[in-house]
């Protein structure tokens, strides 16, 4: 099983059809999930709420209205919708100027506040852990490192930091509007934030939004209890069954609401 937040929604029969069969094993390769649920409006701050060290990092004095996330790519096989100049132009000239950007591509941060005053975390260099990736980082030593030794931190925590005060930024914002990423697409499902993704310009040059393809609005049945009819992307019905599972991921940036220790 393939499911991939860049990739064309799946065929969810075929999902739950493997998943409801009597197969021991199955093998996922992906990074998202076949339509998360519905939750109650700002789910996720009634929850959590973030540690002063995280605090210390946001950079605006109160959350932006509007919040625009463009995730570079990490290789010519991870190309995603969205970034190309004519798109990037429709942006800035669709959006109000107090739009707030976070990216992995840090030149992006001045282009877009020289010519359409959009506001910007200011990180001179972005650094993504999972494939060692770096975008900035021009200067002979590392940005990261310097702000980190100020910080008294390792640069890895204050990579952490730095992910964290985006993410928690998308989560206080009154809407996303976003390119394929599930790191937007999380902010803005745990908080019911309106969001659309970006699809690039149309043949006459406007903005194209699309709603969200992963998201749903009301409850959500578990993929195999779904009926035919709350399927996507098949016209055929297949046998399923039951099975339960759950999850709590925890982090150091965001403390329960009820951890009085934190």
């Amino acid at each position: 099983m393939k499911l991939y937040n860049w990739h064309r929604s799946p065929n969810e029969c075929d999902l739950r059809r493997k998943m409801s069969s009597e197969e021991t094993v199955i093998y996922l390769e992906g990074n998202t999930y076949p339509r998360w649920p519905h939750v109650p409006d700002g789910f996720f701050l009634e929850h959590y709420e973030p540690t002063q060290d995280l605090l210390s990092m946001v950079p605006w004095s109160s959350p932006p209205d509007v919040i625009v996330h463009l995730r570079k790519e990490d290789s010519a096989g991870d190309a995603r919708q969205g970034l190309d100049n004519n798109t990037l132009r429709a942006l800035g000239e669709a959006l109000p100027s107090d739009t707030y950007l976070v990216t992995n591509q840090v030149t992006w941060f001045d282009w877009f506040a020289e010519n359409y005053n959009w506001t910007n975390p200011g990180w001179h260099e972005v650094k993504h852990s999972a494939r060692n990736n770096i975008w900035g980082g021009r200067e002979e030593r590392s940005d990261l490192e310097r702000r980190a030794e100020e910080r008294g931190l390792s640069a890895k925590d204050l990579q952490n930091l730095m992910l964290w005060s985006d993410w928690y930024s998308m989560i206080v914002a009154k809407r996303v509007i976003h390119t394929h990423s599930d790191f937007s697409l999380s902010a803005a499902h745990w908080m019911n934030t309106p969001s659309k993704t970006i699809q690039g310009v149309t043949e006459e040059g406007q903005l194209n939004l699309i709603d969200e393809d992963w998201m749903r609005n009301g409850e959500t049945p578990r993929l195999i209890d779904r009926t035919d009819k709350e399927l996507k992307g098949c016209p055929r019905s297949v046998v399923h069954s039951s099975v339960s599972s759950s999850a709590r991921p925890r982090t150091k940036m965001l403390k329960n609401r009820g951890d009085k220790k934190s």
